[in-house]
Formats: C-alpha cells, structure tokens, sequence
C-alpha cells in the first residue's frame, strides 16, 4: 500500500425552499425516516445540503496528472484528497475542516433507505455461493451478507447537487451535467465477518440501522432494522474530467486487505483498478495485478469492486443513470449487453426520451423516489387499484429490501410512467 499525506487541519415529504446564508443554500431535506430509538446515545447522520451558490474555485492536486497514462498515481491522488479533513471528522463530511462535500438528497426514502446512524442505503446483496468454494467474496463465505454505502460530493459536485434541487418539490434533472473537478467517493460497507473474509480483519467497524437477517437465506420484501456492526470493504471515487474523452468521467474502486501494510484501515485500502471507458479493445483501464486480495472484476474483466456485481462494471452501471429510468442497470441478456458495456458521455442518455443525469445514479434515484413518494406504485401486472388503495403486493415492490436473488427488479409504473427502481 502507499503512503497517505493527511493534513489535519415517520415519512416525511413536507420540503421548504432553501434559506441563503451566504455563500450557501440551506435545504430542509431530510436525513432518515428511522425512528431513532429512545435513549441512544450513538452517532445521528445529519443531511450535508448547505450547498454551495457558487461554482467553488480550488486547486486540485491530480489536474497535472493524465489519468489515461498515469492512471495509478492519478487515482492514489484522489484517494488521499477524498480522505483529507474526512478522516479526522469521523465522516460527517459536513464538518470537514479542510473542504465541506455534500450529500445527495432524497436516498432516506423507503426501505432500502438511509439509515439514521451513518446515513447508509442498501446496496446489492452479496448472494450466497451456489457451490462451496465459489464465493464472491472469498471461497470460505458460506452465507449471503448484506452490503450498505455512504456517497458524496465535494465542493464542485455539491454545488451541481443543489442546483438540480434548488426548487426541492420540483428538482432539474437537465441541470445535473456536472463540473471538471467533481468528485464523487462512496464507503461501502458489509457484514461479513472474519470467519468467511479473512482479509477484512482489523477493518474499520460502524454501527448502523440494517435490515435484520441472518444471512442463511436471502428474504425479500420490508424488513425490520436495527443497530448492527457493518465493516469497511470497499471506496469507490468518480471524477469529472474532460480527459476521458468518451465519457468524461474517471472510475476508481479500492479494496480493504487486512494483510496489506498500513497503521489504519484506509492506509490498507489497496487500489483494485482505474477505468474511463468500457470499451476494452482501446484499453480504456488499467487493473492492478498485484492486489493482494482477491481479485473481484466486472464483465469480461472491467473494473469492479468486491461488492459490485460482476454482470456489469463501474461506467456501465452508472452510465444507466437517467429519469425516467426506462432499462435496468444490468444487461437483461447476453444478447442485448452491447448497449450496457458501450461508452456514453455524461450528456447523453441511455434511452431516448430520457434526461441524464451524468453519471450520478444519486441524482436519478432520489428524482424517482420523489416520484415515487407521489404515486401509488403499481407492477405491471396489477389491477387498477380502488380510489386510495394501494395493494400490499405493490407496497412490497415499493419497499422492497434488496434480495440477491434477482439482478434486475420488476419495472413498475411512477407517474404513469413504467421505470425501473434503482438500487441493484
């Protein structure tokens, strides 16, 4: 591992327009839905939405470096600029003393939802091995663990966030082309343990809201939470950079390796690869081969992360980011996977008709959740509900947890509208 330089220096929709404070916007979106229990004394996530009013102007350390032919040093750059002030505020990203960042608003919406410890969603479940010796995570993993993340965006990236929201009931996906500059870093956690993923001891541990199962099975459907430990496996950073001539954007994924060198886990985080286009005859990544865990790639060998689902890569996944969502972010087929695993700028969409919403699969998600708080969700096979009647079926498929089973969700209708829910 390299060496890090760190400077330490119930439902609710009622939403208000943001109040001025200087050079910042302050929105009253909410944080999570949870009910926090009576007496906790942990951590309580707070919403950072101060967005910037202001295109933020700050040097940033990787400009002088070519992501295409120094695509390591380029990404370890980042690495350390993402984890700079972040470290010593304990992750409320609010109040980092070096440079504020930013969260994206509307991911509290329902089950799958940010929790109110850390602000995590649900990610993808990792599935239990259908053969013994075959998992995903490591060929001793016997059970399916659930995986959570935090995301944000850091001054230039904030300041796009709040424009796309700035009428907070009405956001402006035509304004989510973001700056040069934004970067965008998610932590990724799951709860595996030792036992089945050795390489994740002494990794960084949180407490926080997860859905409550035990891992033999993989249930669907709502499912009651609470405080639970989640361990720190994978960081995953997008930048904005005109450089990436095809998509405009540069992907990297880290991976914790207990075994690495390092006196904290974020200095045990080893670089998995860095990628800025899907298109593997022009080499448009580079894969680290020295990785001392093991190695967890996407299609035909794109760059992913140990969460991700190997199906797909980083840039095709979030290349699907769009409202309405009219495909899913996983290739239905082998036959039909050209579209997914091709190269699409930030501005344009991957269906027609659609609005993208560059690469942010944040933004698209909360746009369709806010639809979805206004819509009596239907599936595509359910019958024309009675006046103010929705289904329990459909409650499900509103609410649904995030079962392994299934790579692509079930469409359902958003304001009229058949789309596919975000969140595999």
């Amino acid at each position: 591992m390299w060496n890090l330089v760190i400077r330490c220096s119930g439902m609710m929709f009622a939403l208000v327009a943001g109040v001025s404070h200087g050079n910042a916007i302050a929105q009253t979106f909410p944080s999570s839905n949870d009910k926090i229990p009576a007496g906790w004394k942990g951590p309580v996530f707070k919403l950072s939405q101060d967005y910037p009013v202001a295109l933020p102007q700050e040097a940033l350390p990787w400009q002088a470096i070519d992501p295409t032919n120094e695509p390591e040093q380029y990404a370890k750059t980042v690495y350390s600029y993402v984890l700079e002030g972040n470290i010593q505020a304990d992750w409320d990203v609010g109040n980092n003393k070096v440079r504020k960042w930013y969260h994206a608003p509307w991911m509290h919406y329902g089950d799958t939802g940010r929790e109110f410890i850390r602000g995590l969603t649900r990610e993808r479940t990792t599935p239990a091995p259908a053969t013994a010796g075959r998992g995903e995570l490591a060929p001793t993993q016997t059970r399916c663990f659930q995986n959570w993340a935090v995301g944000f965006y850091n001054p230039p990236g904030g300041y796009q966030v709040g424009r796309v929201w700035a009428k907070p009931g009405s956001p402006d996906a035509a304004l989510s082309q973001f700056p040069n500059g934004t970067v965008i870093a998610k932590l990724l956690f799951t709860t595996a343990p030792d036992a089945e993923v050795s390489y994740l001891k002494d990794t960084m541990e949180w407490r926080a809201n997860i859905h409550v199962f035990s891992g033999a099975t993989c249930p669907s459907g709502a499912l009651a939470r609470r405080p639970q430990t989640v361990r720190l496996m994978q960081v995953d950073i997008a930048v904005k950079d005109a450089r990436a001539l095809e998509t405009g954007w540069v992907f990297a994924t880290l991976s914790y390796n207990g075994n690495a060198a390092g006196a904290t886990p974020w200095e045990r985080m080893e670089l998995v690869g860095v990628m800025w286009g899907n298109d593997l005859a022009k080499n448009q990544q580079w894969i680290n081969k020295m990785i001392g865990t093991p190695q967890h790639l996407g299609a035909d060998g794109r760059l992913n992360g140990p969460v991700d689902n190997p199906r797909s890569s980083c840039i095709s996944c979030h290349a699907t980011a769009q409202t309405p969502s009219r495909s899913p972010m996983i290739a239905p087929s082998q036959a039909e996977s050209a579209r997914w695993f091709a190269n699409y700028l930030g501005s344009q969409p991957f269906d027609a008709g659609s609005t993208p919403t560059d690469y942010s699969l944040q933004i698209a998600m909360g746009i369709q959740n806010l639809n979805r708080s206004r819509t009596p969700v239907r599936s595509m096979s359910a019958k024309d509900p009675k006046p103010m009647l929705i289904p329990a079926e459909d409650i499900k498929l509103m609410n649904r947890a995030f079962d392994s089973g299934r790579d692509i969700p079930l469409p359902i209708v958003i304001d009229k509208t058949l789309e596919y829910p975000f969140g595999r």
